[in-house]
């Protein structure tokens, strides 16, 4: 058991992230542990990810996952590449010097190195990198941690770093058997994943996901051991709130310790407790949530709307692609249910939403709320386009189209012909409406 600690163990804001508590991707680093090891593999492995999934916490958790025959090494590109090409080279020698120091490894090797000159880049795979390999035995590796690839794509754009960097890093760990390198992308720049060729080959890439409802259940747990314990209720209703997205998690797990600190006599959070913090963890997260949606296209927003607007309406009725076309209909822009359905594939790529035998369901909570409250200028107008639960199902509610519509045409039908008959009466001789004479007897004389 964990002695109690009285900092708040939780990333309370995007700056706190770097010491944040951190829970599963086992599977993520049981890949990168192949490709480490697997002579059969080459170049590097490619972390994908969407803002504030916990790419950068994946490297930082590097020495957690792995012993110490691997040395991970830190690289934050976006610092990195605002330099000169030669700067570049000397200050990546200066991260892994200052790792190897942290490491507690005798650096006698390192001192009588020459100058760099001009040629940084020949520099330091010619004179710096021998003897650093040298110096860390041979049973051990280097890992170069390397985050936001899209910075070193840049500076490559921009000129800061030569046209063939990309290249050349290839080449440089292909032949030093013992030196690695992982990078982590921002999915919003997936389509430059191209531009990473030759150094990434497309099957190295691996992409983070949401947690799982066991990993966020230990997150919440773990950290917070000794001082107070979720029960199930709690940890069920943090997993609806959360939808397993780590950010939430954290932004959850930071407003539940503040929420129990001056409580020296908590031991036990239920569910309706983490329902009394949730406007808290909207506040936190409802930025991030914005930012989210800024990224979808028109069709992918109006399907969340519809879920979202269903979802309020009838919380227990299926949704599926129909029910979500259906109510779309009367929009400006309709949506049939084909193209409804690759929308939703692609909100389910995104985790926005989340499919299950019971059909399409909003993946949280906070993502629900930010819909109702602000993915519209006037919250729940649109409800009224739903069924009502008189109605039933969509099915019925089709039906009951059909019957107004036979309806209104037996009336236009009923219109027509009293015209018809109208029009013949008024066209008839004006005698055919007297009532004919009785027959009178003519007496005729001889």
């Amino acid at each position: 058991m964990n002695d109690y600690s009285p900092s708040n163990p939780y990333a309370c804001s995007a700056t706190d992230q770097t010491f944040a508590p951190f829970a599963g991707r086992q599977a993520a680093f049981a890949r990168l542990r192949q490709q480490l090891t697997d002579t059969t593999r080459s170049g590097a492995l490619l972390v994908l990810g969407r803002r504030r999934i916990g790419k950068t916490a994946f490297l930082r958790a590097f020495d957690m996952a792995f012993d110490d025959t691997f040395v991970g090494v830190y690289l934050n590109l976006r610092e990195l590449t605002a330099q000169t090409e030669s700067e570049w080279w000397l200050s990546l020698a200066q991260a892994i010097t200052e790792r190897l120091i942290e490491r507690a490894f005798t650096l006698n090797r390192l001192i009588d190195l020459s100058p760099p000159g001009d040629d940084a880049r020949t520099w330091f795979t010619q004179t710096y990198l021998p003897p650093v390999l040298t110096l860390v035995r041979p049973f051990r590796r280097i890992v170069l941690l390397a985050d936001d690839a899209e910075a070193l794509l840049d500076a490559v754009s921009a000129g800061h770093l030569a046209a063939d960097t990309i290249t050349f890093l290839r080449e440089l760990i292909d032949t030093r058997a013992r030196l690695h390198l992982t990078l982590t992308l921002d999915s919003a720049y997936e389509g430059r994943i191209s531009s990473l060729q030759p150094l990434v080959r497309p099957i190295d890439v691996i992409r983070l996901t949401h947690l799982s409802q066991d990993e966020v259940h230990w997150l919440l747990r773990e950290p917070v051991e000794g001082r107070y314990r979720l029960d199930d209720t709690a940890l069920e209703a943090a997993w609806r709130l959360t939808g397993g997205e780590p950010s939430f998690v954290q932004a959850l797990g930071c407003v539940l310790y503040r929420s129990v600190e001056d409580d020296l006599t908590a031991s036990q959070v239920t569910a309706e407790e983490v329902k009394q913090v949730a406007g808290q963890v909207f506040s936190m997260t409802a930025d991030d949530l914005g930012r989210a949606w800024e990224t979808l296209n028109y069709q992918e927003q109006q399907a969340l709307r519809a879920i979202s607007q269903l979802q309020y309406a009838h919380p227990l009725r299926p949704i599926d692609a129909a029910t979500i076309a259906h109510w779309l209909a009367d929009s400006d822009d309709p949506i049939d249910a084909t193209a409804v359905s690759a929308t939703i594939r692609s909100l389910e790529y995104r985790e926005m939403v989340r499919l299950t035998p019971e059909g399409v369901t909003l993946t949280s909570d906070l993502l629900h709320r930010w819909l109702l409250e602000r993915a519209y200028p006037a919250a729940l107008t649109a409800v009224r386009r739903a069924p009502a639960a008189s109605e039933g199902s969509p099915a019925l509610t089709r039906r009951n189209r059909g019957l107004r519509l036979a309806l209104l045409v037996v009336l236009l039908a009923m219109l027509i012909v009293g015209i018809l008959l109208l029009t013949t009466l008024s066209n008839l001789p004006r005698d055919e409406f007297l009532i004919p004479p009785e027959p009178t007897v003519t007496l005729v004389g001889e």
